[in-house]
């Protein structure tokens, strides 16, 4: 499968982890201002919530990433709105279909976080396809986001892109020890008649929220971890 393929798969499952608006149906919330990880708030829909400003540039996100190591190949670096950095890590945002509360750039999930600080770096390596973004957000909605497993309704999502459909199944979700909170996610995603392993580390430090991903043909859990330790030490390194 293709690179640009590949990272639109990735945004598949980001997005669902991190925004794709399974909680709470798309509606605007008044303050107290909560955000669900998939999107949803709590409160009535009355008023848009006010946002506390974001601890972190897009620029200053964009120097916490982790860097491709010596020998990595399409290299691709973004930085900007968190909805303008998923479209570009994707190629394009990916055309979902199926449940509308799990496509790809949800829009609940915009709500929340379309215009917050972001940035991400995607590289290929021999055998998979890892990828890190990192997006300025409120504590409460960063640990949400590591707290709340995916909800049923979205364990499987397909999206289009360049004519092609990719399914994203979730196989394992589980917390994950790293940071100030985490969790790691394990989907199977098949595109045309190829099937890849993907894992999704998302990790949260003061005033961001991570999403880590590597898909390949035979990616392990031990892969992911490592590539998000690293991450997180660089970020935790870069952030203060």
């Amino acid at each position: 499968m293709g690179i640009r393929a590949t990272r639109a798969a990735i945004v598949v499952m980001v997005a669902v982890a991190a925004s794709a608006g399974c909680h709470g149906g798309g509606e605007k919330s008044a303050a107290p201002a909560t955000a669900s990880p998939h999107g949803g708030r709590s409160g009535s829909a009355s008023a848009t919530p006010a946002y506390a400003s974001p601890r972190y540039t897009a620029r200053q996100l964009a120097d916490a990433l982790i860097k491709p190591p010596a020998g990595a190949a399409a290299i691709s670096k973004g930085s900007g709105p968190y909805e303008t950095v998923i479209k570009k890590l994707s190629g394009g945002a990916p055309q979902a279909t199926g449940n509308p509360s799990c496509d790809g750039m949800g829009r609940t999930g915009i709500d929340v976080t379309g215009s917050m600080p972001s940035a991400f770096v995607s590289f290929a390596q021999v055998g998979r396809s890892p990828s890190e973004v990192l997006v300025a957000v409120p504590d409460p909605v960063a640990e949400q986001a590591v707290t709340q497993p995916v909800p049923q309704a979205c364990r499987t999502v397909k999206a289009r892109a360049a004519g092609t459909t990719i399914t994203a199944t979730v196989v394992s979700d589980d917390p994950l020890d790293i940071g100030d909170g985490g969790r790691i996610i394990r989907t199977d995603q098949v595109t045309g008649g190829t099937r890849l392993r993907s894992w999704q580390v998302l990790f949260t430090g003061p005033g961001y929220l991570a999403m880590m991903h590597v898909v390949g043909t035979d990616v392990g859990r031990a892969d992911a971890e490592s590539l998000a330790r690293q991450a997180y030490r660089k970020a935790g390194a870069a952030l203060k």
